[in-house]
């Protein structure tokens, strides 16, 4: 489920929300990318520049910003850090930026929060 998100970040960087277009080609290249193994290539030259190459279809240096990149960087691995359920709830709600991830996480835990204080509450009037 992790795998298609960086890509869903990355198209939306030119787009203006996190998740809101999938991208196919790029997640081919970020597939590639992660998937590629040194037994695929001749040597340890051409190892090292295939990376290269499908790093810079995956990220496009050329079009993007730095900053850009790394949002999607760290964006991908926060997401695929996440419990699967979290996972699954924050894409589905579209956030537009860093910001906006983090703050449907703590909105979501403040929910998970408050059925179980309202249980002992109930518990404790009975």
């Amino acid at each position: 489920m992790a795998v298609a998100l960086g890509c869903a970040i990355q198209a939306s960087l030119n787009q203006g929300s996190v998740f809101q277009e999938y991208d196919t080609d790029c997640e081919v290249f970020r597939q590639r990318f992660r998937q590629f193994q040194y037994k695929e290539a001749a040597g340890p030259h051409e190892a090292f520049n295939k990376l290269w190459e499908l790093c810079c279809q995956w990220l496009k240096p050329k079009m993007r910003s730095k900053e850009q990149i790394l949002e999607l960087l760290v964006l991908e691995q926060f997401l695929t850090i996440l419990p699967t359920e979290i996972e699954t709830w924050v894409r589905e709600h579209c956030p537009e930026n860093r910001e906006r991830v983090v703050s449907l996480i703590e909105d979501l835990q403040r929910e998970l929060e408050i059925p179980e204080q309202q249980d002992i509450q109930y518990q404790n009037s009975t």
